[in-house]
């Protein structure tokens, strides 16, 4: 792949030869750290006229769109083989998850974009699409009916649909629920595990990526949370691009191995993780290698007057444990840094909600804050969400 980059695109050739790179000395996995880092930023900036690879028209090419720093998108250009490598690595991960993934089930996505199929053409493996942004009473509906096997959807979505079940409705959806796959929002966890007890199924995580063509890692039914090697080459850096030891945590940068129609290599992702040694082992006795944390985006983490850095998954840990001590006073919430020394809790308040409970969870969240900021409690209407449906509970303000 770093050979086909060099010679087929001119971003990556002009990157390398700057850079000082003998590509022929590149043989062996570990040699890529000797390249330099790709960032987002000239990913941007070379879509399409030099990060496409000589025989490929854009025209003939599938464009996904992604969040980019600044308030800009990613533009990822894929081949119609790479699609189906997707698709395909997709349904393998199924598999794990489900511990076997048969073609009479079923799956419900609940997403922004439909997925590439809806099932194999002779009607296997089907799929039953509901839109994110449906209204919570229709997703609800539309999800008893189709009475899966998987449930694939955000985190976020996964708690508001939870909230309107009773007790017969997670009777109906036992009947056949295998798995829940939680994916393109950060999740704890904790979060994770109380929700596999209220619908008593694995509620399982996927780490994807667009600019990565794909799922990264996922976590199979012993927690395990592994990488799949075949496809993604991992690594955990500082942010000069040094290679960091075993269980540090740094910024995650990984490589696409399949995606020949615009190559990917040592892509700093905006994520922050940490690996587990190479040998460390998984009850599941799988042997790709796993993540050891995944602490999500740096720019969804807080910076304090202090300089103490406190990662999304500490932050999701601080509203996540508001929501489940007060159940009847909070429907949801977001966490967000307004300034330095400013973080407002926005919350849509429930119907046990009081002056007296307002002030307890203001005054929890600054403590667990360590009492460097200021901390506010806003009521608010709705939610802030991304155009594609998402919500990210974790936001940043502050440049």
């Amino acid at each position: 792949m770093v050979r086909h980059a060099y010679h087929n695109v001119p971003m990556y050739r002009k990157k390398y030869d700057e850079a000082g790179v003998d590509i022929d000395s590149i043989r062996r996995a570990s040699d890529i750290a000797r390249l330099p880092i790709l960032e987002k930023e000239e990913l941007i900036e070379a879509f399409p006229h030099t990060c496409i690879a000589d025989g490929y028209s854009p025209d003939d090419l599938t464009t996904a769109v992604t969040g980019g720093s600044s308030g800009k998108t990613v533009r990822i250009a894929y081949s119609e083989q790479t699609m189906r490598k997707r698709v395909v690595t997709a349904y393998r991960i199924y598999d794990m998850m489900m511990g076997g993934y048969r073609p009479e089930h079923v799956q419900t996505y609940v997403y922004t974009g439909k997925y590439p199929l809806d099932g194999l053409p002779d009607g296997s493996y089907r799929l039953v699409h509901i839109w994110t942004l449906d209204a919570l009473q229709d997703a609800k509906r539309k999800l008893l009916d189709s009475r899966p096997h998987m449930l694939t959807l955000y985190p976020s979505r996964l708690e508001d649909i939870r909230r309107l079940l009773g007790p017969q409705d997670v009777r109906l959806l036992r009947q056949n629920l295998i798995v829940i796959n939680v994916k393109s929002e950060m999740s704890t966890q904790a979060q994770r595990d109380a929700w596999a007890e209220f619908f008593g199924v694995p509620v399982l995580d996927e780490y994807g990526s667009e600019e990565l063509a794909g799922t990264v890692a996922a976590q199979c039914p012993e927690k395990g949370y592994h990488i799949w090697e075949d496809i993604a080459l991992v690594e955990v850096v500082d942010e000069e691009g040094r290679p960091l030891p075993d269980g540090e945590t740094g910024d995650l940068v990984a490589s696409c191995l399949y995606n020949w129609a615009m190559p990917i290599i040592r892509y700093r992702q905006g994520d922050l993780a940490a690996l587990h040694p190479a040998d460390h082992p998984c009850p599941c006795g799988r042997k790709f290698r796993q993540l050891k944390s995944f602490e999500g985006r740096r720019n969804s983490s807080f910076v304090l007057p202090s300089g103490r850095f406190l990662s999304s998954g500490y932050l999701l840990d601080v509203g996540y444990t508001r929501l489940m001590a007060y159940s009847d006073a909070l429907n949801s919430w977001s966490l967000v840094q307004r300034a330095p020394d400013l973080v407002v809790f926005e919350c849509l308040p429930g119907p046990a909600m009081t002056d007296v409970v307002r002030e307890r969870i203001r005054h929890e969240i600054s403590e667990l804050l360590h009492h460097e900021t200021r901390v506010e409690v806003e009521f608010v209407e709705s939610l802030r969400v991304t155009n594609r449906g998402k919500r990210n509970q974790i936001i940043s303000l502050v440049p």
